[in-house]
């Protein structure tokens, strides 16, 4: 069944993917909810991080490492130190058992995936088209920044909310990349709730 009209939540790279749709089509889309958003303006990666993309396709225990940073505050914060491995900590058994079952299926996806997201990523970052388009895209967007996130320049959040015409941006603390993960409750709160009746972090 074709979907005529729906609201976007996006997370980390499904932000810069979710810019594209809202472009190309924007009487389908309402309202979009953006946790961690790759914004319009991409991201830069050099060749060390590339590499080390390089390394987690055959790396489990550099693969777990890196994600382990995705997600900071489910981790005992020691154990997310250079040449250390990531421990949960305490009363997450459940939890650690998803991400487990995640990482295996990272294993899964083509090289494309691993290498292509950075390589386009530094391509929307040098070339700047989404970035002189940003003032177009209407929609009310609420976007979601973990203060732990070490992935996701705040300032670009910030040249994003400035730049589009209805967007908010709030900091949550305590949390990193991935709320969903980290604080599933609370991410579904924001997101039952609309952009329109968010309770304020505290």
């Amino acid at each position: 069944m074709k979907i005529r009209f729906c609201h976007l939540a996006t997370h980390s790279t499904g932000g810069i993917t979710a810019t594209r749709m809202l472009l190309k089509q924007p009487e389908r889309f309402g309202r979009a909810f953006a946790l961690d958003p790759v914004t319009p303006l991409g991201m830069a990666f050099n060749a060390e991080q590339i590499e080390l993309f390089r390394s987690m396709m055959t790396s489990p225990e550099v693969t777990r490492a890196v994600m382990a940073t995705a997600a900071a505050s489910l981790f005992v914060p020691e154990s997310l130190g250079p040449n250390t491995m990531p421990r949960f900590r305490e009363g997450l058994a459940e939890v650690q058992a998803f991400c487990e079952r995640i990482l295996e299926q990272t294993f899964g996806v083509s090289e494309g995936i691993w290498l292509g997201t950075p390589f386009n990523l530094n391509l929307e970052r040098e070339g700047g088209e989404l970035e002189r388009y940003m003032a177009r895209i209407w929609h009310p967007h609420l976007m979601l920044w973990g203060e732990r996130d070490g992935w996701i320049a705040p300032a670009d959040l910030k040249v994003m909310a400035a730049a589009m015409p209805d967007c908010r941006l709030i900091t949550v603390p305590g949390i990193g990349h991935s709320m969903n993960l980290e604080s599933p409750w609370l991410y579904a709160g924001y997101l039952a709730h609309g952009s329109a009746g968010f309770p304020e972090a505290k």
